[in-house]
C-alpha cells in the first residue's frame, strides 16, 4: 500500500543555489483517508512503526520529485525527474521525523513536503494510548520518494494525503489533474486518473463476477459428481445383495434336495421348495397333519420339526449299528445279545432284528 505524507519545507539555499534543510517528513499519530465512497478512514501510525530503524534507514538516498507522478524505480527515474535526494536516514524529532535533504532545482512555488511509501495496512481497529478510535495501523513503513508539493485545498482533492488532503499545483497556478487512488489485490494503491480508475475498477468487477459465475459452476459440477458417487455406490451395493441373495437360494435349494433325497422325496428337482417342504412333511407325518389353509410360517415350522424327527431317527440307527458291530451292549443286556463284531453273519442278523423292532423303540 501507498502513502503520501505532507509537511511544509523551511529551507535554505547554499552558494550554488542549492536547497539545504532538515525537514519534518513525518509523524506519528493519527491519519486521515478517504475511502471510494467518501467515508473517512482513520489510520494509526504507532512510535514502534514510525521510529523503526529498518524504516527510517529506508529514507537514505531517495530521491525528490515534483509532486507524486509514481512510485520512483529505476525503469522510470528519468521519466519521473527527480529534482534532489535525501543525504540521510531518518531520525526521531520528538513525535516527528526528521531527514537531511538537497534540492538541486525547486520548479515550483510549492513549499511542502509529502512522502511516498510502502506499508502493511493492519485493518484491525482500536483506540490510541490517549483513547482516540482508529481503523487500522500502518506497519512496515517503507520510504520510496519525498515529493515537493502545493499546499492543499481542504475538501477537493482526490488524494489520499496523510493529514489535509491537497490538490498540486504548478507553478502558474494552474490546477493539475485531480488524481485518485487505485488499490490493487495485492494492498497496494497508486495515483491514478478517475476514468483509469473507473475502467480498472470495471475490470475487477467483471473479474469478481466471471469468479461467482465459475463458483456456481463448480458447485453444480461438485454436486453431479456427489450424485454420480452415491449412483455408483448404490448400484454396486444392489448388485452385492443380488449376489448374495443368489449364493443364499442356490444354496438353499441345494439343502432343499438333500432333504427331499434323505426322505425319498420322488422327482424333487421339478418341485417348489414350498411344495418340497410339504411333501417332507407328509412323509414323516403321513395325514395326520392337514396343511390346507396353513400360512408360510406354519409350513416352515412343520418342516423343521420333520427334518429334525428323521435326523434323531438316523441317529439312533446310528447308534444301533455301531452297538451291533462293535459288540459291546450296554449294562443290563443279556449275554445272547452279543454279538461278535468279526462274525459277519450274526451282525447282520442282529441288524436285520434291530432295524425291524425300530419302529417300536424311543427315538
Amino acid at each position: 500500500m501507498l502513502r503520501y505524507d505532507r509537511f511544509e519545507l523551511k529551507a535554505t539555499k547554499t552558494d550554488e543555489g542549492f536547497i539545504r534543510d532538515t525537514p519534518v517528513i513525518g509523524r506519528t499519530g493519527l491519519m486521515t483517508y478517504y475511502n471510494h465512497d467518501g467515508t473517512k478512514r482513520i489510520e494509526y501510525r504507532p512510535p514502534e512503526e514510525a521510529f523503526n530503524a529498518d524504516s527510517l534507514n529506508s529514507l537514505l538516498g531517495k530521491p525528490v520529485t515534483v509532486g507524486h507522478k509514481a512510485m520512483v524505480s529505476a525503469a522510470n527515474a528519468a521519466a519521473v525527474q527527480p529534482i534532489g535526494s535525501v543525504l540521510s536516514a531518518g531520525r526521531q524529532d520528538g513525535n516527528n521525523i526528521v531527514a537531511d535533504m538537497v534540492i538541486y532545482n525547486l520548479p515550483t512555488n510549492a513549499r511542502e513536503l509529502s512522502c511516498g511509501y510502502k506499508l502493511d495496512l493492519d485493518e484491525t481497529p482500536g483506540t490510541t494510548p490517549d483513547g482516540q478510535h482508529y481503523d487500522a495501523v500502518q506497519r512496515n513503513i517503507r520510504y520510496n520518494h519525498v515529493a515537493v508539493v502545493a499546499k492543499g485545498r481542504a475538501g477537493v482533492a482526490r488524494l489520499n494525503m496523510d493529514g489535509d488532503q491537497i490538490d498540486e499545483e504548478d507553478e502558474g497556478g494552474d490546477t493539475q489533474m485531480n488524481m485518485t487512488k487505485v488499490r490493487t489485490d495485492s494492498g497496494i494503491e497508486y495515483d491514478a486518473a478517475p476514468e483509469v480508475k473507473v475502467y480498472i475498477e470495471k475490470l475487477l468487477q467483471e473479474r469478481n463476477d466471471s469468479k461467482t459465475a465459475m463458483d456456481k459452476l463448480q458447485a453444480k459440477y461438485d454436486a453431479a459428481i456427489s450424485d454420480l458417487d452415491k449412483e455408483k455406490k448404490a448400484h454396486k451395493d444392489a448388485m452385492e445383495q443380488k449376489d448374495k441373495e443368489f449364493t443364499a437360494a442356490v444354496k438353499e435349494r441345494v439343502d432343499m434336495l438333500e432333504v427331499a433325497k434323505n426322505h425319498n422325496i420322488d422327482k424333487a428337482d421339478t418341485m417348489s421348495n414350498a411344495d418340497i417342504k410339504k411333501a417332507v412333511i407328509k412323509a414323516v407325518h403321513g395325514d395326520s397333519v392337514n396343511m390346507d389353509g396353513k400360512s408360510d410360517d406354519y409350513i416352515d415350522a412343520m418342516f423343521d420339526m420333520a427334518k429334525q424327527s428323521q435326523q434323531k431317527r438316523q441317529d439312533g440307527m446310528a447308534r444301533q449299528r455301531q452297538t451291533v458291530l462293535r459288540g459291546d451292549g450296554s449294562q443290563g443286556k443279556q449275554k445272547e445279545d452279543h454279538v461278535d463284531e468279526y462274525d459277519v453273519n450274526a451282525a447282520m442278523a442282529k441288524l436285520r432284528e434291530d432295524e425291524a423292532n425300530a419302529w417300536s423303540k424311543p427315538v
